[in-house]
């Protein structure tokens, strides 16, 4: 099998000739300082693309994932033509959702939430962002087609935008004041799901338009679960996130029935996963490991005949030790994940500094050793 026939094979219930494995997606990209260091390491001389320039994580590279034998191609969208973003007296960087950042540290910190005093009433008459720019999709239609074409990689949409209604609910409102409205003033955030549903649907149907038949799925980001558990009770998801997810990707799925839905949700989310079933999340990542009861062989066992499962790669531990503790969480997600297909290896989140180099080379290619069929 060729890559794109593999990772099919996988997405329709069947079986590949070897695991699948990812890089440079929504949620499997590398930190910059440690992708330089494997750059050197492996000689590779082409730098790649910035496609982030602003985080930490900025580069993509298929020199590099070409080389270490990954089945992907990731299409990322564009910033619009018609916003700039603009920077206040304090310093403060704003996008196009009124949000200002303070990029004076490490990691940019929300300083901003323009919705952080709002009415129901001002939700309605707030300068939403305007969705159909060209510049979100310029080129995107020729570099997928380009891909299918002159490659036998299988291309996906990474996320159009960061978070969906979780965090961008913070993002305007503020944590606290959001939290406060989920628990007190449900008309407020039923009136505000509805408008980021609104903007979410006509984004991705326009994100997508010009590179569906060319992809296999598009992704999604929302970290609902800490450590230890979800942040909030499995009730207030039905009550509060279930209806506006499920009017998203049915918008998508009736515009676009081949394309699958790939959910990133880090943390303990074991409890929702039924409901995230239900949404039309079709491909589940990254599977954390080590947060309270996200046990890989449990979940493939109970959910394997309606999930795919992306990730599962430990990066709080295993992939901080040595070569063989590698080797082993790679052998062992495979066993408890990879049985009848259904899983493709990748990290369970961004590959950070304190993981070595070789540690990362020894994951991608210990995958193909290992995960024949």
């Amino acid at each position: 099998m060729d890559s794109r026939e593999r990772v099919k094979a996988v997405l329709t219930g069947n079986l590949p000739d070897v695991v699948p494995t990812d890089m440079w997606g929504s949620a499997s990209r590398i930190h910059n300082e440690l992708y330089l260091k494997l750059l050197s390491l492996l000689e590779v001389e082409d730098e790649g693309d910035i496609i982030r320039p602003v985080q930490v994580t900025s580069y993509e590279n298929y020199a590099l994932s070409d080389l270490l034998g990954c089945d992907f191609r990731h299409l990322n969208p564009g910033n619009p033509d018609y916003f700039a973003s603009r920077k206040d007296e304090r310093g403060l960087v704003y996008d196009e959702w009124g949000v200002g950042r303070d990029y004076s540290a490490l990691y940019p910190t929300i300083a901003k939430f323009p919705l952080a005093d709002a009415t129901v009433d001002d939700i309605k008459t707030y300068a939403w962002p305007l969705i159909k720019d060209e510049g979100r999709i310029r080129g995107l239609y020729e570099k997928a087609k380009d891909w299918h074409e002159n490659t036998d990689k299988a291309i996906t949409a990474t996320a159009v935008n960061s978070g969906l209604f979780f965090e961008l609910g913070q993002f305007l409102r503020g944590p606290e004041q959001f939290f406060m409205d989920l628990g007190l003033n449900e008309r407020f955030v039923a009136t505000l799901f509805d408008k980021l549903a609104e903007l979410f649907i006509e984004l991705n149907l326009y994100y997508l338009e010009p590179i569906a038949p060319y992809i296999e799925w598009v992704e999604f980001t929302s970290d609902l679960g800490t450590q230890n558990g979800l942040f909030f009770s499995r009730e207030m998801f039905q009550a509060f996130f279930k209806e506006p997810y499920t009017r998203l990707f049915s918008a998508i799925k009736k515009s676009y029935p081949h394309l699958k839905i790939f959910y990133h949700c880090c943390g303990a989310i074991y409890d929702i996963i039924p409901d995230l079933i239900d949404v039309g999340v079709d491909i589940l990542n990254p599977i954390q490991p080590l947060a309270a009861g996200m046990d890989p062989a449990r979940i493939k066992k109970e959910y394997g005949g309606d999930l795919v499962f992306h990730g599962a790669i430990d990066i709080q531990g295993a992939m901080r030790g040595s070569v063989e503790d590698v080797k082993n969480e790679v052998k062992l997600r495979i066993d408890q994940m990879g049985g009848g297909g259904g899983y493709i290896v990748s990290p369970n989140n961004h590959l950070l500094p304190d993981i070595p180099a070789e540690n990362v080379i020894c994951l991608y290619r210990y995958a193909k050793e290992y995960g024949r069929y």
